[in-house]
């Protein structure tokens, strides 16, 4: 019983001014806590609807390239020679082949 007793004069010891000043002190501790997780939860929501915008983004631009890939296949196979004559360009008669000889020069108008 005397511990009892004992706690609660010393909680009577401390003064008016130090008690309103422990009890500010918690009260801004508890704002500041609680505006830090209003953030918080603000900054995941925005970030959540970020990311969603952003998937939906890369499924349409996944779309768009297999659609381009598509594309991209179809005209390589339509290229033949015909198509190409068509479009003015000629088979060329005279070939001209780069040797695989190691030269020092790096100049074509080298004597051999």
């Amino acid at each position: 019983m005397t511990s009892k007793h004992s706690s609660v004069s010393t909680f009577s010891n401390i003064s008016y001014e130090y008690r309103t000043r422990i009890f500010w002190a918690l009260l801004a501790t508890i704002t500041i806590t609680l505006s830090f997780y209003i953030y918080a939860i603000n900054a995941t929501a925005r970030n959540i609807a970020l990311r969603q915008n952003l998937e939906r983004q890369v499924t349409e631009m996944s779309g768009k390239l297999a659609t381009l890939e598509f594309t991209y296949i179809n005209l390589k196979h339509a290229g033949t020679i015909e198509v190409a004559s068509t479009k003015g360009f000629k088979e060329e008669k005279n070939h001209l082949y780069i040797s695989r000889h190691l030269t020092n020069s790096l100049s074509f108008n080298t004597s051999r």
